[in-house]
């Protein structure tokens, strides 16, 4: 599906709205609204990676800690993924 983004104008001024994600920014032409988006898109997308990178992060220290609290090594984990991909 291809993103749209629609532009409406009011007293001079532009906004610019990414119908996909709700993301609008203004500017005071088209060319500027536009920009404008761009950058809150970008700005958007850094979020949710940030969000992301957290998230897996917090993850990680779950695992580590049950492992650690289990007494699973390093070793347990290869034998594991070994007898996986033995199937």
């Amino acid at each position: 599906m291809a993103a749209t983004v629609e532009i409406t104008e009011e007293d001079g001024s532009y906004t610019a709205v990414d119908t996909d994600s709700g993301v609008s920014a203004s500017g005071e032409s088209k060319a500027l609204a536009l920009m404008s988006l761009a950058v809150a898109l970008e700005d958007s997308d850094e979020e949710r990676n940030e969000d992301t990178e957290t998230a897996l992060r917090s993850l990680a220290e779950r695992t580590q800690r049950r492992f650690e609290n289990e007494s699973i090594t390093e070793d347990d984990v290869e034998d594991a993924i070994a007898w996986a991909r033995s199937e």
